[in-house]
């Protein structure tokens, strides 16, 4: 999980104050969002207490659904446009990258927007380092970027890019 900019038309951009909202996808079920307020501090004090006293009773929550399907899994196998903020370009490992759309470099502050594939970004860590900031573009993940392989390949065929 990861946090990501929304644009006006997301359900997540008006979501204010003291609510919580999440939007979940699937394959099957497409996209659902919901929206609540949230607990608060008292609700929450309780439900810590409930926990801890159920510790103490040796108490197990039960899941009984997670046993009934075993053959599922999450994968990494798709691309994520992500803004990157940082104190130290040099944090950045920016090999990684399949490519970089923008960049902006001051004295102590550097951005940049670009495309990594996401089993590279989880097994690394440099994005989680004191003066990184990672967050997800709007519409981040993209399945294929073959395309833009395709155009790289032919700027560098023409001898504009090595």
């Amino acid at each position: 999980m990861l946090p990501q900019f929304v644009n006006q038309t997301d359900n997540l951009y008006h979501v204010h104050n003291e609510f919580n909202a999440l939007t979940t996808e699937s394959t099957f079920a497409d996209e659902h969002f919901f929206k609540g307020k949230g607990a608060g501090a008292f609700p929450t004090a309780s439900a810590v207490l409930s926990d801890i006293s159920a510790l103490g009773y040796h108490y197990k929550y039960e899941y009984k659904k997670i046993y009934h399907q075993t053959d599922t899994g999450l994968s990494h196998d798709y691309y994520l446009k992500v803004f990157i903020s940082t104190d130290d370009l040099n944090k950045i490992n920016k090999v990684e990258f399949e490519w970089i759309e923008e960049w902006h470099n001051e004295f102590k502050h550097s951005w940049l927007i670009g495309v990594i594939h996401a089993e590279k970004l989880y097994a690394t860590d440099w994005w989680k380092q004191e003066g990184v900031s990672l967050i997800l573009c709007p519409d981040a993940i993209i399945e294929t970027v073959e395309y833009k392989k395709i155009s790289k390949r032919s700027l560098e065929l023409a001898g504009v890019v090595g």
